[in-house]
């Protein structure tokens, strides 16, 4: 059901499903100090456990089929972002714990199960209970105590935003411009 091979000019290759791995690839894709090729070799590294020395562009899109989990970009794109995999963490840890007693620090999971199971939690986890604050509609709170209540847990499980490399120089330049002092 699963992918566990990726199918490449008549040729298997084993591909690392673990989900750890995947969050790992997820990391370094969103590392903006790192250039688009240093990712993509990355990326197709850890799931390969090699770097191609050609088809590197067929190896990378089999990597994103992998990653997307069949799902085309257009699928992706409309769906809003309510989690992150990163800050999650805990809430995904939890949840998995409370929903299925599965101890994720001691899984190695397919990646396309972890999504799938991510996706059937019950809406009582630890998890989706965030995610509903993070998507709830302040429009439909009429009391203004009640309202003030709801943006302020908002804010609390407020998803961060990533710095873009212009502002981690900044922050670079600032730091060294402190030293100086």
């Amino acid at each position: 059901m699963f992918p566990e091979f990726a199918l490449i000019e008549g040729e298997k290759f084993k591909i690392n499903t673990d989900y750890k791995v995947a969050l790992k690839c997820f990391d370094i894709i969103e590392d903006e100090t790192i250039t688009n090729q240093e990712r993509a070799l990355a990326v197709i590294y850890l799931l390969f456990g090699f770097i191609p020395e050609h088809n590197i562009n067929v190896f990378l899109e089999k990597a994103k089929y992998f990653l997307q989990c069949g799902e085309t970009e257009e699928e992706q794109i409309t769906k809003k972002k309510d989690m992150d995999f990163k800050q999650d963490e805990k809430y995904i840890y939890s949840s998995f714990m409370s929903d299925y007693h599965i101890d994720l620090y001691k899984s190695n999971m397919h990646f396309w199960e972890f999504i799938y199971l991510i996706q059937g939690l019950t809406e009582n986890s630890s998890l989706n209970r965030v995610r509903e604050i993070r998507n709830y509609d302040l429009s439909t709170i009429k009391d203004a105590k009640e309202r003030k209540k709801m943006i302020e847990a908002k804010k609390q499980v407020a998803l961060k935003r990533n710095k873009t490399l212009e502002e981690l120089k900044a922050e670079e330049i600032f730091r060294n411009q402190l030293k100086g002092c």
